[in-house]
């Protein structure tokens, strides 16, 4: 049976995003490995998805509407809500290695991700900026190789850096580059 090409990418825009059902995600996977064009077309979706993380300013919800959604989520049950299952033993090998865009200079390569949080390499071309944000969770950042300016600190290989939930970066900047790990949500 031949899928349509609707199906294949609304599936793979779900798995781009970790929201493929669970009784689609093997099947989905298997087509994946056959087809090189789904594979980018899935990269293309991660990088996109990661990208709009890192764009907007973020912008706080009138009081009224924050308490009212706030109170919803603590009194009704999430119908079917499962966090995604991380193995016990989770390998993130250099063969495997997918660096996305981000953007301009930046790029991701995804280790782990649950609904607490996530650890991703950060790569910052040399004269990068990171755009300013300002953290929803606890980050924590070691700097591996190169070096990177963190709101007026430099940080060099070797150096660590924790931001704290609701902290603004400002243009975080590299001038020679650098690779990080960042660990959100701990």
């Amino acid at each position: 049976m031949k899928r349509s090409p609707t199906a294949d990418a609304a599936r793979a825009a779900l798995y781009a995003l970790g929201a493929l059902p669970d009784d689609q995600r093997a099947a989905f996977e298997e087509r994946l490995r056959a087809s090189s064009v789904l594979r980018a077309e899935v990269d293309a979706l991660r990088a996109t998805a990661a990208e709009l993380a890192l764009a907007p300013a973020p912008v706080a919800p009138r009081a009224e509407v924050r308490e009212r959604l706030l109170a919803r989520l603590q009194t009704e049950p999430r119908a079917g809500a499962v966090p995604p299952a991380v193995p016990d033993l989770l390998f993130a090998l250099r063969t495997d290695e997918t660096w996305l865009p981000v953007g301009p200079g930046l790029e991701r390569r995804e280790l782990a991700r649950t609904a607490d949080g996530a650890s991703y390499l950060l790569r910052v071309a040399p004269g990068a900026t990171i755009p300013n944000h300002e953290h929803r969770r606890a980050e924590h950042s070691f700097v591996l190789s190169g070096s990177i300016d963190v709101d007026g600190t430099l940080c060099r290989a070797g150096d660590y850096h924790r931001a704290a939930v609701g902290t603004a970066h400002t243009a975080p900047y590299s001038r020679e580059g650098c690779v990080m790990l960042v660990v959100e949500g701990v």
